[in-house]
């Protein structure tokens, strides 16, 4: 553990010395994980082995896969066909070291102060705090929460954001989805439409960071009314924003398998390896906002993960906007609305 230690330390240190990024790494929570362990524990987002051959395959028409995806779910949803496999120098200047190291624990997690044409659902008392998935693939279940949350507080006018239960997916979705193993939207918020649009609150239904029995006795459970939702065109960060301003914050499968972005400080995220086809994600979180930082001259997305408040900006993350959908942030997006 102590290796890994002090190469993730070196990889961080070296990444900060880099002229023109624009955004800052940090040792955190995982920095003695391997990113095998990172991709296991902290990602989820699964496409089932079948499906992803047909994806790879057949490349070029992404949104007609994209839209065969939510499909596949749905006329499956009560069949158990589908395979349920869904398997992530020590340097001599020691002041050096101490201004490095200063500069990771005491660095402004917020420098947003250049933000412009800022767009954020966080004003509109929308957005519920930031959670913790734990060492549990089950990032699509909060990130699905987060964007009902936000629809129902804003179709109900709530002063506050009642919390729904992520546990509740993990251990009661199927039609694709394996618990703390991983899922998809489209199995989620099918589960949630079979079940007549019902979902338990986080207060009766808590998180337990594992795969559980189903609980159907003892909980409470919000009618949200009659659920929609449809793909975003694959790669259109156009449609993506117009969908976010229209509708509200939007779940989004991202390529997180980097060291950059388990590391992620503050600042605007871009990562030149990201991937960006659909069967490249690996990770779920939600859209709940855009901006523009002028000392930057860059476009962000403003995305709540599921890591905790001690990752990134707080629990969040500004990445590169309209820069090719870089990291796939338009290439498993799907837009909900509640009537």
């Amino acid at each position: 553990r102590h290796r890994i230690f002090i190469d993730h330390l070196k990889y961080v240190l070296k990444s900060n010395l880099e002229k023109l990024r624009t955004y800052h790494l940090a040792l955190n929570q995982f920095s003695d994980w391997t990113l095998a362990e990172f991709d296991a524990f902290k990602t989820g987002l699964r496409i089932p082995p079948s499906l992803r051959r047909s994806l790879i395959d057949d490349e070029p028409d992404e949104d007609a896969l994209q839209r065969s995806l939510a499909k596949l779910y749905q006329r499956h949803y009560h069949s158990r066909r589908l395979k349920r496999n869904l398997n992530k120098r020590r340097h001599k200047d020691r002041r050096f070291w101490r201004d490095w190291f200063d500069q990771f624990f005491n660095n402004d997690k917020n420098d947003t102060n250049q933000q412009t044409n800022l767009f954020d659902w966080r004003t509109k008392n929308a957005v519920s705090s930031v959670k913790n998935q734990g060492k549990c693939g089950s990032c699509y279940a909060f990130a699905a929460v987060t964007v009902l949350e936000a629809l129902y507080a804003l179709k109900t006018k709530a002063q506050n954001v009642i919390e729904f239960s992520p546990q509740q997916i993990v251990d009661c979705s199927s039609g694709g989805n394996i618990g703390c193993k991983g899922g998809l939207y489209p199995p989620t918020i099918n589960y949630l439409i079979g079940k007549g649009g019902k979902i338990a609150t986080e207060d009766s239904y808590h998180y337990a960071n594992n795969n559980d029995s189903c609980r159907i006795a003892g909980i409470n459970e919000i009618e949200l009314g009659e659920i929609e939702y449809e793909a975003i065109p694959v790669g259109d960060e156009n449609k993506l924003a117009e969908a976010l301003t229209n509708n509200g914050p939007i779940f989004i499968g991202l390529d997180a398998n980097h060291l950059r972005f388990m590391f992620y400080r503050s600042g605007i995220l871009q990562i030149n390896s990201c991937r960006n086809r659909p069967q490249d994600m690996t990770h779920a979180a939600t859209i709940i906002g855009h901006g523009y930082d002028n000392a930057l001259k860059t476009p962000y997305w403003i995305i709540k993960n599921s890591w905790g408040e001690k990752w990134g900006e707080n629990g969040y993350l500004r990445l590169i906007k309209d820069a090719g959908n870089k990291c796939g942030v338009a290439s498993m997006a799907y837009s909900t609305k509640l009537k």
